[in-house]
């Protein structure tokens, strides 16, 4: 590939060749030192986003939750009822297919957005095989989530992270049993932690200290632990996180719309933490995240994350809290997962001898109109907007039955 404007791991933008080989990038060399059949002048090309934290199948229950705090969910409201239907609707084995069309249609729309990695965290009771083959299907890398024991039944458990229950469900014996996995495993321990102001005064009830002190005296906070939103994560605990290497993926669209919650995302990255983005609940829009995210951190007396400092979140930050440090930046030796933006569409902010407007345009016009192809592990799986494995039409088809079925 010659003539990339690329994301440089630096956080800048500068112009290269590109060379590919078995799935990886092998050089970044100066411009016009390769030839190639790919001239790349009309396009600008990210590393591959996260979707660091995700919960398919639940564009179908999404607005559900309007007016209800998070622990009113599923309950006796005609929103929470809904929720509850369309739940049990979806735990029943019968429907396997169907979780797995709904799946297929969300993980379609993050890919047309860039996203090319999704940490799922599910929605139904369905084998988390099911996800992780969808993943496979489309050609986005899906690290499902196996909640309960399902770690001790998958074929390849390091294709998967392992729950830790939230707050209101930690007990003594969901600790021995995470500790167990621990040992046996060693897998990424993946957990809503400190989301809510409640939760926190839960775990403070329960067991006399945070969520991040319980899981850091228990040998669970580490490298290979990966927090959720973490709103109420206060300075000890960060001191906690950032000594252990752990990360946090920032969810600031829900935390905001659902519980009012700003978090300090600023002051994790400057402290030094891991942090990546993610969607959340019902919620496949990741250009929405990255633009939330930068947004939201330009307020207050707190200093302020630059659009670099965000796409990189969006990128390197998701993929290292997960142990993929091959994933995220354009340089040799990492996988060649990379997002081709339409240059035209970012006009008149490119300006290729002065790159210094370039991350406004992205943040301006970032979604799936700005994405033409995609290739991931050196392999295209979407070209001009459509998907290359599977039928998009016959995608959003069955999604469209399922939801008229459910509504």
């Amino acid at each position: 590939m010659t003539n990339v404007c690329h994301l440089r791991p630096d956080g800048t933008f500068g112009v290269a060749d590109l060379a590919v080989e078995g799935g990886l990038i092998a050089e970044v060399t100066d411009p016009g030192s390769q030839q190639s059949t790919m001239d790349c002048s009309g396009y600008v090309v990210l590393p591959g986003l996260v979707n660091g934290h995700f919960h398919s199948q639940t564009s179908v229950v999404r607005g559900l939750d309007t007016g209800l705090e998070l622990f009113d969910w599923f309950g006796d409201s005609p929103g929470g009822r809904m929720q509850s239907k369309i739940g049990e609707w979806l735990d029943d084995p019968a429907h396997l297919d169907d979780v797995a069309a709904l799946a297929r249609y969300e993980y379609v729309a993050m890919l047309r957005q860039g996203v090319t990695f999704v940490a799922d965290c599910g929605f139904s009771e369905c084998p988390p095989g099911v996800l992780a083959d969808v993943g496979d299907e489309i050609g986005v890398r899906a690290l499902v989530q196996a909640y309960d024991d399902w770690i001790c039944k998958v074929e390849d458990p390091a294709r998967y992270t392992v729950n830790i229950d939230s707050e209101e469900d930690l007990t003594a014996a969901v600790l021995e049993r995470t500790t167990g996995y621990l040992v046996k495993y060693a897998p990424i321990f993946a957990l809503h932690c400190l989301e809510t102001v409640k939760r926190r005064a839960i775990v403070q009830q329960n067991w006399g200290r945070s969520t991040v002190r319980l899981l850091a005296d228990r040998g669970l906070l580490s490298s290979r632990t990966v927090l959720f939103h973490g709103c109420e994560i206060d300075a000890d605990d960060l001191e906690l996180v950032a000594k252990a290497g752990a990360s946090i993926m920032h969810c600031p669209v829900s935390n905001l719309s659902i519980h009012g919650r700003i978090a300090p995302a600023t002051d994790w990255f400057r402290a030094g933490v891991t942090v990546g983005l993610g969607t959340d609940w019902g919620d496949v829009d990741m250009w929405g995240t990255i633009r939330t995210a930068w947004l939201l951190q330009q307020t207050g007396s707190r200093p302020l994350a630059t659009r670099e400092d965000v796409l990189r979140m969006a990128t390197r930050g998701g993929a290292v809290g997960y142990g993929r440090a091959d994933l995220g930046e354009i340089a040799p030796g990492r996988a060649a997962d990379l997002v081709f933006l339409d240059a035209a569409r970012l006009r008149p902010s490119v300006h290729r001898a002065d790159l210094s407007t370039l991350a406004f345009a992205i943040f301006a016009e970032g979604g799936p109109g700005l994405v033409r192809e995609v290739m991931v592990g050196g392999h295209w799986v979407l070209r001009d907007g459509d998907p290359v494995r599977v039928d998009a039409h016959q995608v959003a088809a069955d999604y469209q039955r399922i939801v008229a079925k459910l509504h």
